[in-house]
């Protein structure tokens, strides 16, 4: 289970979000804004007791709309699968759903790649790190060259394989390395 300082340490404040949600509210993708309700119900009746049937509403409302849309669209990121979250389930699933949900979102660790790309080829080689795309790039480079010919090779400040061997001003080889954030689903607007 996801506590609320895990789920909610960097939120806004309830007031700051509430605000938030009203200004942008027709701006966000459709999962950004059932989540982020979601976690403004639950944080916003974490003092209301059990018998105060309207703030246990407005949570279990909140999540089963955030789970309902999860299970149709494969977009959740926690362990707890939205098909275990169901009108039956108890509030503490619910409020626990809905926290594993937002820190995913609100991770700030977006998994990325390194992409190689050489010239005007279209597409680009993924790699795991710099140092595996920077290798294959030197070793696709020499393949490409003639070997009696050795190329003298350094990485620029841009991410470029330059050849020093070549002549002119400019010795780029046309072979790039560049880290790019991988796209998630939740990442994508959704038009319902």
């Amino acid at each position: 289970m996801t506590d609320l300082v895990t789920a909610y340490g960097t939120a806004p404040g309830l007031y700051d979000e509430e605000q938030e949600l009203v200004r942008t509210m027709a701006q966000l993708p459709l999962r950004e804004r059932l989540l982020r309700r979601a976690a403004l119900a639950d944080r916003g009746t974490l003092d209301a007791p059990e018998a105060d049937g309207k703030a246990q509403q407005s949570i279990r409302s909140a999540a089963l709309k955030l789970a309902a849309h999860d299970q149709a669209h494969g977009t959740a990121a926690g362990p707890v699968a939205p098909t275990t979250i169901g009108t039956d389930s108890p509030a503490a699933a619910l409020r626990s759903y809905v926290r594993q949900e937002y820190a995913a979102w609100s991770s700030p660790a977006a998994p990325s790649v390194w992409l190689v790309t050489r010239a005007e080829d279209p597409g680009a080689i993924p790699c795991e790190d710099e140092a595996t795309g920077r290798a294959y790039a030197e070793t696709r480079y020499r393949e490409d060259e003639d070997p009696a010919d050795p190329a003298v090779l350094r990485w620029d400040d841009d991410g470029e394989l330059v050849d020093e061997t070549l002549p002119g001003s400019y010795q780029g080889t046309g072979w790039t390395v560049a880290e790019t954030s991988v796209i998630r689903p939740t990442d994508l607007p959704n038009a319902e």
